[in-house]
């Protein structure tokens, strides 16, 4: 087998490494990747070896210039890190092998896909050597695109791999052997020892994949949901009134399917599918897919993209419904009534505050999950505010939606919040939201709701919008309190605020516009 990483920088890690012990293991994902002619760009790299790690780690790093970090002392493991001029950086996790050969360390791990290793060696006359080290049959699991645990004890031996099973079924759209399937049904309650971290992180790399739907209903099934997403689990068989023909889980999962669509259209990795609501949707968005391509690019924290919280978005924006939810005896409907939902006919569903509850619960469980607080902070904003753009649209019927009724959302939804606008977030969950409502495809009075939807857009991006606001005010603190003989105080902070709201309206372009427009507000004391 031939294998050689293409960074200039790995091979010369190796390099160095087989001048100090020879064989040198390459084990994890390379191995795994390799066998399914998966060439993606290397950023990682995993090696075992048969002697103490932390002090030879410590001394190629020197020697090669890699940050060299004791990742686990009690364990013998290094972490060395290789940033160059431009890129991401290069990291190697270097462990001292477990047990006295590498077969028992190899049996030790979880799947069998992850339980293979190259070993290399540089003979005298130069050059590498592999084999590849497969005791546990993972290469014909990889054929057969089989999910395997490595023994009856590696589960049990570490809880966060039951949530890794889901990532990895995920990833590869792998199927769970049965005997693997039956013992993380029956250690699901177990999962809850694993470090919130931990859990996050596997959640996280899962969701990312193409079908986070998909995903969901893998957790559900195995009985994990209930554990690490209960919020979730909850909505299970909570009925919902028309317009919704599902209950409110189900409608989560489509909202789910749609909003990974829009994910991976924003992306460029795919097209949106071709019939139904779609054509319209691709039409609306098109002008505005580089600026939504800019915005979701942005990362709330390290490693963690703004674009793959959309998902996260959709999985939250209505776990609030089951604590909310009341139900209204109706009048026996009639023979002919088209509702989707036979049992809606006679009762009436209604989750009034159901978004303000959902952030709250958004909140507790990303806190839960040690995500940062930028993070849970524009997670609760989208979701708090997922129903704005509905409410507007309703409002506005068939008219275009004002100006000052724009600048609102944006400025309500907490504008420049981190990087971009939330409001810009919260169009996107709107969309999958919306979509996910209704039976039909497309979905009733689409066509005016995406107008709206590029009137919301055409003001975050366009020229007049709110990049024209977000520049040097008409006035300044200083000058209204001078022109009006104000004192400081919270009245300013009003009256700049009315001010930016009417020249977002078109009603005062000036600063003297700006301040007799101050002066007629506190003439009918309107600050």
């Amino acid at each position: 087998m031939e294998w050689h990483p293409r960074h200039p920088a790995f091979q010369a890690l190796l390099a160095a490494l087989l001048r100090e012990v020879q064989p040198v293991y390459v084990v994890g994902g390379v191995v795994r990747d390799l066998l399914l002619q998966r060439h993606d760009h290397l950023k990682d790299l995993d090696l075992v070896l048969d002697q103490p790690v932390l002090p030879l780690a410590r001394r190629v790093a020197d020697r090669l210039g890699w940050a060299f970090y004791p990742l686990d002392e009690a364990r013998d493991v290094a972490r060395l890190v290789f940033t160059a001029a431009q890129g991401e950086p290069l990291i190697c996790d270097i462990a001292r092998m477990r047990g006295e050969h590498i077969e028992e360390d190899l049996r030790s791990r979880d799947f069998t896909i992850n339980a293979m290793a190259l070993a290399i060696t540089q003979p005298a006359s130069g050059g590498m050597q592999m084999e590849l080290l497969d005791p546990c049959g993972g290469q014909a699991d990889l054929r057969r695109g089989i999910l395997r645990r490595v023994s009856p004890y590696c589960l049990a031996e570490d809880a966060v791999r039951l949530v890794r099973a889901v990532r990895f079924m995920a990833q590869f759209a792998f199927t769970l052997d049965l005997e693997t399937r039956v013992q993380i049904q029956r250690l699901a309650g177990t999962v809850r020892l694993a470090s919130p971290e931990r859990i996050r992180d596997e959640l996280w790399k899962a969701f990312t994949f193409d079908r986070p739907a998909t995903t969901v209903a893998d957790l559900a099934s195995l009985g994990l949901l209930r554990h690490v997403l209960p919020e979730v689990a909850a909505t299970q068989g909570v009925e919902q009134s028309y317009p919704h023909y599902q209950d409110v889980y189900a409608h989560t999962l489509a909202t789910l399917t749609h909003m990974a669509h829009l994910r991976a259209w924003i992306a460029g990795t795919a097209e949106l599918p071709a019939g139904g609501a779609w054509p319209l949707l691709v039409e609306t968005l098109a002008p505005w897919r580089f600026h939504l391509r800019q915005h979701f690019a942005h990362h709330p924290s390290t490693g963690r993209s703004r674009r793959d919280w959309l998902i996260w978005y959709a999985l939250f924006h209505d776990v609030g419904k089951p604590a909310t939810r009341t139900v209204e005896e109706l009048p026996a409907a009639a023979p002919d009534d088209a509702t989707p939902n036979p049992r809606s006919r006679s009762r009436r569903y209604r989750f009034l505050g159901h978004d303000k509850v959902s952030a709250s619960m958004v909140e507790e469980r990303l806190t839960w999950l040690r995500f940062s607080r930028p993070e849970i902070t524009l997670a609760q904003k989208v979701v708090a505010h997922h129903m704005r753009p509905h409410l507007l649209h309703a409002s506005f019927a068939r008219r275009p939606i004002s100006r000052r009724a724009r600048y609102r959302f944006f400025r309500d939804t907490g504008n420049r919040l981190g990087e971009g606008e939330v409001g810009v977030d919260i169009l996107m969950l709107a969309l999958a939201d919306y979509l996910a409502t209704y039976a039909q495809d497309p979905p009733p009075d689409w066509d005016a709701y995406l107008r709206h939807v590029a009137e919301l857009l055409d003001f975050a991006f366009g020229e007049d919008g709110l990049a024209a606001l977000m520049q040097r005010p008409l006035v300044d603190g200083h000058t209204l309190m001078l022109h009006l003989n104000l004192p400081a105080g919270p009245q300013i902070g009003r009256l700049l605020e009315k001010i930016q709201e009417a020249r977002a309206a078109g009603e005062v372009s000036t600063p003297e516009e700006a301040l007799r427009f101050a002066e007629q507000c506190l003439h009918h004391k309107g600050a």
